[in-house]
């Protein structure tokens, strides 16, 4: 691999505004206030990426997955945003896109909320994240109400809508979409009929069909189709359950009968009931033909875990037991199959882990640091104000003197009709548009910083049952902060925590059998 050259961090700048929320003139106050705090922090700025007119509720943001893309190839070292929500507002979305700049060696950097690599702000920020998923399942909460009504009306609840309808804007209801409609009766025949998907691919592709963003049809797009119960007539809301603690969503695992909201007759129909359920059963019998599928493992102990009775590594290792099992998840002695085999059992991958985040949680979320955090989060909010009221006192001085400026050439032009002046005219609007939108940037920022005593404590203990849970996105980073080991013996786990000069932790966790760390956790 080569090695990069010594010299500044090679900083690249992302910047995004939302087409129902901010004003494209938004991206330029973004990027001056990214190039700012580069100069200031010695990085390079290498290159800029920009998302006009896209939420950052989606992943789906063109310069957002090149930027992702390029990060694989090392081109960077540091992506800067000016401020978090840039970068995703969904919390999943945040943790899976941080964790692949990391695995590339890329930090994500943000110019309103410079958090330290202390082991103190480690715990802020997971305080803070606490806070956001608070905020945002409370507000989901409140969205959901009104979705949940509309979809009682049958009327189209947002995304793009499925192959063969488009919304009428005035009903809010979708209605078919005849040429579309074609290709989706088409899929539901040729399956009915024993085609594979395949077959039914190169037959669409071939007729001249594509799908609702305009590219070829492939396999997934063809599942998708065929389990949507729309086609049916039957407007479906609240089926697809909720992203797992990984951040990722399974559009194939379903909530239950009671939760799912069904109104029949809402749609025009595409496809008979008849014909649905059949489909339904032929794709049941091919899924139970389907070759077993083992899923990538997210091993929070890697590098952490290793044999008490060897002192070699535990390793993460997923498995089939017998082919009609579920996969299990354990982590195992790396000795087990080698020449002189390591007896030591291994333990399941849920349990060990629950039982290391339910104990850091336990010693690193005690109330007695409740004060020195406090204390720790007005002092970065001090130094956030400061520098706030610093450039919010020189935006609104500038603007002052581009306000100045505008009616100074207003009274020119309108005497001399001048186009020079005109053009220099439309130059300070714009610029005036820019300091406006930065400082309302500013104000909102320092609205959502506010947080009172009562408040950190609600998001201390709301933090601590997320990292008991296994809620909490942030966990792996605080397992390689503060977890030293964790040794693994026949009957028992040793856990040794460094929590610096004021936390101190050594501790024995009895297991008698694998069994029973499952009962631990």
């Amino acid at each position: 691999m080569q090695l990069k050259e010594a010299g500044p961090l090679r900083a690249v700048a992302y910047a995004r505004f939302s087409s129902d929320l901010q004003r494209e003139e938004s991206i330029d106050a973004q990027i001056r206030a990214i190039r700012e705090f580069a100069g200031a922090n010695g990085m390079a700025l290498v290159d800029t990426y920009v998302d006009k007119a896209y939420s950052a509720t989606t992943d789906q943001r063109p310069a957002f997955q090149q930027m992702i893309a390029d990060s694989r190839k090392r081109q960077f070292d540091v992506v800067l945003v000016h401020k978090l929500d840039r970068f995703a507002r969904n919390r999943q979305d945040s943790a899976i896109y941080k964790h692949e700049l990391n695995k590339s060696g890329v930090k994500l950097r943000s110019v309103l909320e410079n958090f330290d690599d202390s082991p103190e702000s480690a715990i802020l920020e997971s305080v803070v994240e606490g806070f956001n998923e608070y905020y945002s399942k409370n507000l989901a909460r409140e969205v959901k109400k009104g979705l949940k009504e509309n979809a009682l009306k049958g009327h189209h609840t947002g995304g793009v809508p499925p192959l063969g309808y488009r919304l009428n804007k005035e009903t809010m209801m979708l209605e078919e979409e005849p040429f579309e409609a074609q290709a989706v009766k088409q899929i539901f025949q040729m399956t009915a009929a024993g085609a594979g998907y395949g077959e039914i691919v190169n037959a669409l592709n071939h007729a001249g069909y594509r799908t609702k963003r305009g590219s070829l049809f492939g396999r997934n797009s063809i599942y998708d189709i065929l389990r949507n119960e729309k086609y049916t007539g039957t407007y479906v809301y609240n089926k697809s359950a909720a992203k797992d603690n990984n951040g990722k969503m399974n559009r194939h695992k379903y909530k239950s009968e009671e939760e799912i909201i069904r109104v029949p007759d809402a749609l025009p129909q595409l496809v008979s009931r008849e014909v649905f359920d059949e489909v339904q059963q032929r794709m049941a019998q091919r899924r139970h033909k389907a070759a077993k599928f083992t899923a990538k493992q997210n091993y929070l102990l890697s590098g952490k875990i290793r044999c008490g009775v060897c002192q070699s590594a535990y390793v993460g290792n997923a498995r089939h037991p017998r082919p009609d099992h579920p996969l299990y998840v354990s982590y195992r002695c790396s000795r087990r199959n080698g020449s002189v085999p390591c007896k030591n059992p291994e333990v399941p991958q849920d349990a060990i882990e629950q039982i290391v985040c339910r104990a850091l949680a336990t010693r690193l979320f005690r109330p007695e640091v409740l004060p020195a955090l406090q204390q720790r989060y007005e002092k970065f909010l001090s130094a956030q104000n400061t520098q706030g009221a610093q450039k919010r006192e020189a935006i609104t001085k500038r603007l002052q003197e581009v306000q100045r400026g505008i009616g100074n050439v207003v009274e020119v032009v309108v005497k001399t009709g001048s186009a020079a002046l005109t053009e220099r005219l439309n130059a300070l609007e714009k610029e005036q548009q820019e300091l406006q939108a930065e400082l309302e940037d500013l104000q909102r920022v320092e609205i959502e910083q506010r947080v009172d005593f009562k408040q950190l404590t609600a998001l201390f203990r709301e933090a601590k049952r997320l990292l008991e849970t296994g809620g909490l996105q942030c966990r792996k980073k605080l397992i390689e902060q503060y977890v030293e080991v964790v040794e693994v013996f026949p009957n028992r786990i040793h856990i040794v925590l460094r929590l610096n000069d004021m936390f101190h932790m050594d501790e024995w966790v009895s297991i008698e059998n694998k069994k029973d760390a499952r009962k631990n956790s």
